[in-house]
């Protein structure tokens, strides 16, 4: 064992110092932040030097890389890397392509081929050559809430667009009124039941992009006030695999028909016994509904059933007949062409594409021409009643009454704050709209 004296004059020493560490205190410790000392803003230099180009109409991605210097071999590996993803014949024009160069001496680094929204193949330059990877757009789920008043003069699609509190792209406000018209086209006709004064509140989640798009999106809970009537929305999953809307009483706001075969369309002419016809200069009856669309417009089967015939017939031209349960049928006329898969014998389900809009046949111009029949006798699809909606019964409507209880209280609570990231909290305490990241990728 050492010197005894000598390990009590050390640990001595060591007692010292730490004493005049803890008592020495320069100045006030009880400093306010008003008095605290701040420190300049720091500046990073970029470490790459980023430029994004897009693929023109008649380009190729070698057109582009050329350009950026990447040819012959190293230009053959690249794409190497990315046919391990895609093929590049399958680029489209509008395809961004962003060239990554190191700063300190202009070498690449990497190259971003963004295929669609959701997907980007990033090469990477390294030692060896170039490796790739697939990187996901990174979402961000939240909840958003809107509300608003048509003003005269415009429909529910112009006050969505126009709204001016919505902090959201064009086609992402667009793509929003069409999913709200799906919702409710059993029960509304946006283009002719809606009125100056009517209101609409809407709640509803979405994966968004960094660029304000969804990837995905579903409406939770809405409300449209129509000429003083309520007409209440709410969505309801009682098995994880059924989802649907329904109204307070838990009825279905589907039916077994959808009046509508075209999505949130004009109505060009109605049923009528006579009608005087453009082509022909006579009257005539018109024993269906005309909806003009433009050219290529998806038309979709309006209850499920099986096509009769799919083909030419005379002035209704490419034409898909379709029959029903209980003697119901209806047809689909001046069709640009079919869907695929759509023949005699097919069986089809509600809401399902069966062709696309044209001017086949005597038409003045692109529309489609739907009829509804019932035991082989026109009817107007606009004004007859249609068979009923699905009820919510026993176990099920136990489980949607506080659900819809709890869906109608955040639009109460939400209602006159406008358009915002809702984060409310829901009657249970869970917090609605809790922002929460995926996807992304770092660059190494």
């Amino acid at each position: 064992m050492g010197n005894p004296n000598r390990v009590l004059l050390l640990v001595g020493a060591i007692v010292l110092a730490l004493g005049a560490f803890v008592v020495w205190r320069p100045g006030r410790g009880d400093v306010g932040p008003e008095e605290a000392l701040m420190l300049g803003a720091l500046y990073a230099a970029p470490v790459e030097r980023v430029e994004t180009q897009v693929l023109e109409r008649g380009q190729t991605i070698s057109d582009v890389m050329a350009r950026a210097g990447i040819v012959g071999a190293e230009f053959n590996e690249l794409l190497l890397s990315l046919r391990e993803h895609v093929s590049p014949r399958r680029m489209t024009a509008g395809s961004e392509i962003t060239i990554r160069r190191w700063v300190k001496d202009s070498s690449l680094r990497a190259v971003d081929v963004r295929m669609n929204a959701d997907t980007t193949v990033r090469l990477i330059r390294g030692d060896v050559g170039w490796s790739s990877q697939v990187i996901e757009t990174p979402v961000i789920m939240d909840t958003l809430y809107v509300d608003g008043q048509i003003d005269a003069g415009k429909t529910l699609f112009e006050a969505f667009v126009d709204h001016g509190g919505l902090d959201l792209p064009y086609q992402e406000r667009a793509s929003l009124v069409w999913d709200l018209a799906s919702v409710y086209e059993f029960k509304l006709d946006f283009t002719h039941d809606i009125h100056p004064g009517d209101r609409y509140r809407v709640l509803y989640e979405r994966e968004a992009r960094p660029d304000g798009t969804a990837r995905r999106r579903r409406i939770l809970v809405a409300e449209i006030v129509s000429q003083g009537r309520t007409y209440p929305a709410i969505y309801f999953d009682p098995d994880g695999k059924s989802g649907n809307y329904y109204d307070l009483d838990g009825r279905s706001l589907r039916t077994a028909f959808s009046r509508y075969p075209v999505q949130y369309a004009r109505i060009t002419s109605s049923f009528s016994w006579r009608r005087y016809h453009p082509i022909l200069g006579v009257y005539r009856a018109h024993l269906g509904t005309d909806f003009g669309a433009p050219t290529g417009t998806p038309v979709r089967a309006t209850a499920d059933g099986t096509v009769s015939f799919a083909g030419w017939d005379g002035g209704y031209g490419n034409v898909v007949m379709i029959r029903h349960f209980g003697g119901y049928s209806t047809r689909y006329a001046h069709l640009s062409r079919f869907a695929s898969g759509i023949r005699r014998g097919t069986a089809v389900k509600q809401g399902q594409t069966i062709g696309y809009v044209g001017a086949t046949g005597l038409a003045t111009g692109p529309h489609l021409h739907y009829e509804l029949r019932k035991d082989g006798r026109p009817i107007d699809a606009r004004s007859v009643r249609l068979p009923g909606a699905i009820q919510l019964t026993g176990e099920h409507l136990e489980a949607f009454k506080p659900h819809a209880v709890e869906r109608v209280a955040l639009l109460e609570r939400l209602s006159g704050w406008g358009a915002q990231l809702a984060r409310a909290e829901a009657a249970n305490g869970e917090v609605v709209g809790a922002a929460t990241e995926s996807g992304g990728a770092e660059m190494p």
